[in-house]
């Protein structure tokens, strides 16, 4: 069995020696990741994938579909043109998890360049930023991602992450209850409103803020937020971010 790691550095290394984009086929679909999570609904032609159940019936390829003897549905995106920050996390939990993430970084950073989109990369770990970039060159950015999956490191830890805290719920929650007089909502609204601030607070001096942060200012322009990580020692400030950045309308999209 090819790692999957291993598999996405020859497809780099293909698309690098010259390969025409058009020669490498179903670059979404490959494994079971789709390294730009949520580009099919947009209106822009992204690419091909094998058709999924729930997929409609009005996106069949039916050419494609004729050609590889199996369903194949057209992608959309709403990514085309505008510029792209990759938000990369360099910890990882295990082995396994080392190959996925080192796998969705070059495979995401391949469907940048492939889609011409203009790219930054912001990586961190779980001490500091450790590179912020401008806008790359195509070439440029695939060599930064070659290089950044041999610094990958695995940092095995006992601790079990809780499901990420909803912001924009429990923002509205502290809001609703603003109003009332009645004591006990009160009390909850205070200790509702502390688990923000603590979070926030904590979220402020996180690696990946600061990683964020940087990238943001350095590019000096507004560009949507493409997250890889395994959602280890980030978790929360990955979902702190994210809801930041959802009410200032730039969008984030996970890999």
């Amino acid at each position: 069995v090819i790692p999957r790691a291993r598999y996405a550095e020859w497809l780099v290394q293909r698309y690098m020696q010259g390969t025409n984009p058009g020669d490498i086929p179903l670059i979404s679909n490959l494994g079971s990741i789709k390294p730009l999570v949520g580009l099919r609904r947009g209106t822009e032609f992204y690419g091909n994938q094998i058709y999924q159940p729930g997929d409609s019936l009005k996106n069949i390829d039916w050419k494609h579909s004729y050609k590889y003897n199996h369903l194949i549905s057209k992608e959309f995106t709403e990514l085309n043109g505008q510029s792209a920050i990759v938000l990369v996390n360099l910890v990882a939990g295990s082995e396994e998890e080392k190959d996925i993430l080192a796998y969705n970084i070059l495979v995401a950073v391949l469907s940048l360049t492939q889609e011409n989109i203009p790219s930054s990369l912001a990586v961190y770990n779980d001490k500091a930023a450790v590179l912020i970039t401008e806008m790359l060159t195509p070439q440029r950015i695939l060599l930064h991602a070659l290089r950044l999956v041999k610094a990958i490191t695995v940092v095995p830890s006992p601790s079990k992450y809780l499901e990420d805290q909803d912001f924009k719920r429990l923002k509205g929650n502290i809001r609703r209850m603003h109003s009332t007089a009645n004591q006990p909502i009160q009390k909850l609204r205070e200790l509702l409103q502390f688990e923000y601030n603590s979070i926030s607070q904590a979220s402020q001096n996180h690696p990946c803020t600061l990683a964020l942060l940087d990238a943001q200012a350095k590019i000096s322009q507004q560009a949507n937020i493409v997250i890889i990580s395994r959602r280890n020692h980030d978790a929360e400030a990955l979902a702190f971010n994210s809801y930041l950045l959802s009410e200032k309308g730039i969008a984030t999209i996970f890999v």
